[in-house]
């Protein structure tokens, strides 16, 4: 399988994984071919991409560090746990603590896997989905961290709630797609401090947890809100969950912006180390990151495109690629495929997706 804008689908591929809602009910399924009125309901809900089958990528399998049962079940939850906060049922501890054992257990026995598959989400579902993959980012630099079992339970309670002080904010000021106006801007800085009270008002959420939405906006030289600490004066949970946090951002599309390919993103967050973030942590962070992830498309320095077929933690910008076309665009028919690490002039120029 490959990644591809959904810009550039044409009517006749396949789709290679499911598309759920937030709510874990499949909207289009693996295998269904992608007739117009399928790539018509795709723009409706707002997604940018999808991953599709053809004869050259077909046993391309992308792992992911979580499985797809239960991304999908934590993205439920998530969503449950934060509509019931915007009515004023408080926060569903058990549930999120559920989630999160889960997600941690799962993350243990999968420690090591590079973090290759970015989940297909539609803009209306971004908060829940983010929540999740910020948990499971933070989750993962925690075990890099040595973190013990009960610390990755703590930072991974704080990581899925860090943002639930948006569901005291207007949603049109959420969901607005243009620049903000000043006062609009000081209403978005509430949120940390909104979060903050609302977990730290339940006394199953420890404190810890509760300092994630307090401080995950804070920055390592000072020019963070609400209260513009820094360095070690942030919770070292916060830092990571600021990490995780800008990451996920940064690789998918919102209201505002679309996502940028992932080395893009890592390059961004790496240039903050030392000044927005904790550089160690930065550098846990990064190391469990695939800079070119399985099935993206790519251009190579000669021309040639090709999809990512296998990556490895030594050389993460040198992967495998599969040769998909040649340096005049045309089709190849024949598999060709080229270990990046063993060709040194040879490097990946831009990744682009079709």
């Amino acid at each position: 399988m490959r990644r591809i804008l959904l810009d550039n689908i044409t009517s006749g591929m396949k789709l290679a994984k499911p598309l759920y809602s937030a709510e874990g009910m499949i909207l289009l399924n693996a295998g269904i071919e992608l007739k117009e009125r399928f790539i018509g309901r795709l723009h409706e809900l707002d997604v940018t991409y999808v991953y599709i089958e053809d004869d050259l990528t077909n046993d391309i399998d992308i792992p992911d560090i979580i499985n797809e049962k239960t991304r999908v079940e934590s993205i439920a939850t998530a969503k449950n746990i934060i509509e019931n906060i915007k009515v004023g049922k408080g926060v569903d501890a058990d549930q999120a603590k559920k989630v999160t054992n889960l997600l941690v257990d799962e993350l243990a026995r999968n420690h090591g896997t590079l973090v290759n598959f970015i989940d297909m989400r539609t803009q209306h579902d971004y908060l829940f989905g983010h929540s999740v993959n910020v948990c499971v980012l933070s989750i993962m630099t925690g075990l890099s961290l040595g973190y013990d079992e009960l610390r990755l339970r703590d930072l991974g309670v704080g990581a899925l709630l860090h943002d639930v002080g948006k569901t005291q904010l207007p949603v049109e000021l959420l969901n607005k797609t243009g620049r903000l106006t000043f006062e609009e801007t000081l209403e978005i800085k509430k949120h940390p401090l909104l979060g903050f009270e609302i977990l730290r008002k339940n006394p199953d959420i420890s404190l810890v947890s509760a300092h994630c939405a307090f401080q995950h906006h804070e920055r390592f030289d000072g020019s963070g809100y609400p209260r513009s600490l820094k360095g070690n004066d942030i919770h070292q949970f916060a830092h990571i969950v600021a990490i995780s946090d800008v990451y996920d951002a940064l690789t998918s599309d919102s209201s505002y912006r679309k996502a940028m390919p992932v080395y893009e993103a890592v390059a961004i967050v790496s240039k903050a180390a030392g000044s927005y973030f904790d550089a160690e942590l930065v550098n846990k962070f990064t190391e469990n990151i695939a800079t070119y992830p399985i099935g993206s498309v790519v251009r190579l320095n000669n021309h040639q495109f090709g999809v990512v077929v296998d990556i490895s933690r030594e050389y993460k910008n040198k992967p495998v690629v599969r040769i998909i076309r040649d340096e005049n665009k045309q089709p190849i028919n024949k598999l060709i495929e080229i270990d990046l690490a063993k060709h040194p002039r040879l490097y990946i120029a831009d990744v682009v997706e079709r």
